[in-house]
């Protein structure tokens, strides 16, 4: 007696078509996946983060130029003198290139390899970042008071009108 599966037609004809246009299982080198990723900004840089679940370290390689950043990994496959029945995750090469505003120092960039996450910090250039200017004035003793009314007219016809006022 025979388990029904009813997903089975359609696998098949997956694997039908796989073959067809060669991305089957027999030619694993040959393919190639894109690693999800993620990509936050703050006042400090650009921080990226690439999944790369079962890749050596080894096999990553990273490259930073011309506003621009790559990332090269290898997933190789072992299949290990086994039969495959199913074969679902990515293997192969795979590249990502990001463009970086020039706002970015890709000169003093970071990278960690933890867990299976490659995280990439692209610190923010000097010029770029930040910062308080402090705004100078006119020191204390050149700033000048004047009493309202009486630096608007020349001496001569402040007197006169006192003793205008006077003889009145």
């Amino acid at each position: 007696m025979m388990r029904f599966d009813p997903f089975r037609d359609i696998e098949e004809l997956q694997q039908r078509v796989d073959r067809m246009f060669g991305s089957g299982t027999s030619n694993h080198t040959s393919q190639r996946f894109s690693p999800t990723v993620d990509i936050h900004e703050d006042d400090g840089g650009l921080d990226i983060s690439l999944d790369l679940p079962g890749i050596d370290p080894g096999n990553i390689k990273l490259e930073a130029e011309n506003n621009t950043v790559t990332v090269q990994a290898e997933r190789k496959y072992d299949q290990g003198g086994r039969t495959a029945h199913r074969v679902e995750r990515a293997y192969g090469t795979f590249v990502r290139t990001f463009n970086v505003p020039p706002r970015y120092d890709l000169g003093k960039i970071e990278a960690l390899y933890a867990h299976g996450t490659l995280s990439l910090r692209v610190p923010r250039a000097e010029a770029a970042q930040r910062r308080s200017i402090p705004i100078k004035g006119m020191s204390n003793d050149a700033v000048q008071t004047l009493e309202a009314g009486a630096a608007q007219r020349p001496q001569a016809m402040q007197e006169s009108q006192s003793e205008a006022s006077l003889s009145s």
